[in-house]
């Protein structure tokens, strides 16, 4: 497998977990990276390891987002930026929280695409790459509008790949269970306890399982898509809502 067709790539949410490790692993394959988040000091270290292109964004601004990335020719977009997962129940959703997933998880999301899909079309040449979640196929509780969010993001994924269609551009859903990101521990008033209760004594995936996984998906050949990819712990099972503690 080789990623030779592609020459630029751009990752959201790239500050940590599995961006983090995407923006690493590219680097790796030869890929010139732009890492966007929210702000430009989450990124000095990761651009220092690795030679990213740091890029403070906010991508919720549509605006900003057709100045920024509309214009770099990329060939490779990795939708993963996600807001923070709070815990509760639908009915008690605070309006702030839900106006802060719907802005990062959707608005960012179609924004990116605002951007980066016009240039991949006229080229006949990309990969957008969409990080979903088994909680947007299968009933998690805990986390109700987030889950629709990724909801959201598996039909939008869907959609696109038939927009798209003989354009020429691939479009992969990657769909990871629970990843070892500290994303969870928002879940817990006590984050401790929150380390507590998801990670410690299970084996969760790591962030580096997941961008292995999309530099998979990248480097298959032109005439192979892979849409759709769910990835879960080997103690997870299917639905994300039973999980095995082995310590």
């Amino acid at each position: 497998m080789s990623l030779d067709r592609y020459r630029t790539a751009i990752v959201t949410g790239a500050s940590r977990g599995i961006g983090a490790a995407m923006v690493r692993e590219l680097r790796i394959g030869g890929l010139d990276v732009y890492a966007v988040a929210r702000s430009a000091d989450d990124l000095t270290e990761l651009a220092q390891e690795t030679g990213c292109r740091p890029l403070a964004l906010d991508i919720s601004h549509r605006d900003a987002v057709l100045h920024a990335l509309g214009s770099l020719d990329a060939d490779v977009l990795v939708n993963n930026a996600s807001a923070p997962v709070r815990g509760g129940v639908s009915w008690e959703t605070p309006p702030d929280d839900i106006d802060v997933l719907m802005d990062v998880n959707l608005r960012g999301t179609l924004n990116c695409l605002a951007a980066v899909v016009p240039g991949m079309k006229a080229r006949g040449l990309g990969h957008i790459v969409n990080l979903g979640s088994t909680s947007g196929t299968a009933p998690l509780p805990g986390m109700p509008v987030y889950a629709m969010t990724k909801a959201a993001i598996h039909n939008l994924s869907q959609t696109l790949r038939l927009d798209l269609h003989g354009s020429g551009v691939r479009v992969s859903e990657i769909s990871p269970g629970r990843v070892e990101t500290g994303a969870h521990l928002g879940l817990m008033e006590d984050r401790e306890e929150g380390r507590r209760r998801f990670y410690e004594g299970f084996e969760t995936l790591q962030p580096g399982d997941i961008a292995e996984a999309v530099m998979f998906v990248l480097g298959a050949p032109q005439r192979m898509d892979v849409s759709f990819m769910e990835i879960v712990p080997t103690d997870q099972s299917y639905g994300g809502s039973q999980f095995h503690r082995r310590r």
